[in-house]
């Protein structure tokens, strides 16, 4: 079993954001995942949603968003 590392791509205010640049990294093939969207929506001043993608797949996310 192969272990896989995962690396925070970037921080949205909202989650309609992450929700977005998820669907769009998804489009791509990649693996992607918000994590803290829950604290995002209830205290959207100190809990940022975050985009995790696999450590390998950072540099083609990070093209991907320039891009979009």
């Amino acid at each position: 079993m192969q272990h896989e590392e995962f690396v925070v791509l970037a921080e949205y205010n909202t989650l309609a954001e992450a929700e977005i640049v998820k669907s769009i990294l998804q489009s791509a093939g990649l693996w992607v995942d918000i994590r803290n969207e829950y604290m995002s929506i209830l205290n959207p001043i100190g809990g940022a949603a975050r985009i995790v993608v696999r450590t390998e797949d950072k540099e083609e996310a990070e093209k991907l968003l320039q891009h979009a």
